[in-house]
């Protein structure tokens, strides 16, 4: 106990030599290191905190703007959402989409009024979500219908394509001509 009241005696006599003038800069001294250390400990982390509340409040208000721009368009989606909607049918196994694309074909092959010699698929083509259904379809039949049915085709609301037509003709004028058409489908599941 001797030790710690000598040593309070002696920062007790210590402080007792100091004059008026170091008294005074030994107390503006502490209150300015005890300022530093609130400062640090306590207002640094609060300002640290304002500024992360600021930086997510700017955030959030982007993305507030940014939804609010999606709600006054929902009406535009709508409607080009019901205009293809329509298109939008749920895919079955490849063998049905196949079976399904070739009486679509030979039903518009029977409008057009050509001769269906021969109709087959062809191997499914699948790139991510889009799938190719292919139809490959041998027909004769004059000008006028070939033109016919791949208006039809095109015009389809199915998304049906033409990608390849071939047309070989015969030797007399009054025969139909022979084409090969390779007919597509796409389907996005």
């Amino acid at each position: 106990m001797d030790g710690g009241q000598a040593g309070g005696l002696s920062m007790k006599s210590f402080w007792v030599r100091l004059k008026p003038r170091e008294k005074y800069f030994a107390i503006a001294t502490g209150a300015v290191a005890a300022a530093c250390f609130f400062y640090r400990l306590a207002f640094v982390p609060a300002l640290e905190k304002v500024e992360d509340l600021e930086r997510d409040l700017l955030i959030q208000s982007k993305q507030l703007v940014a939804y609010q721009r999606a709600i006054a368009q929902r009406e535009q989606i709508q409607k080009a959402y019901s205009r293809y909607q329509h298109l939008i049918q749920p895919l079955q196994s490849d063998a049905e989409e196949t079976s399904r694309l070739l009486g679509e074909i030979a039903a518009l092959a029977r409008e057009s009024s050509l001769t269906v010699v021969n109709l087959r698929p062809r191997p499914v083509e699948t790139s991510g979500l889009v799938r190719w259904y292919q139809v490959e379809l041998e027909t004769e039949a004059f000008p006028e219908g070939i033109t016919r049915f791949i208006y039809q085709i095109e015009r389809s609301q199915k998304m049906l394509q033409v990608e390849r037509l071939e047309i070989k003709r015969d030797e007399k004028a009054q025969n139909p001509l022979r084409c090969v058409l390779r007919i597509s489908k796409i389907a996005i599941p």
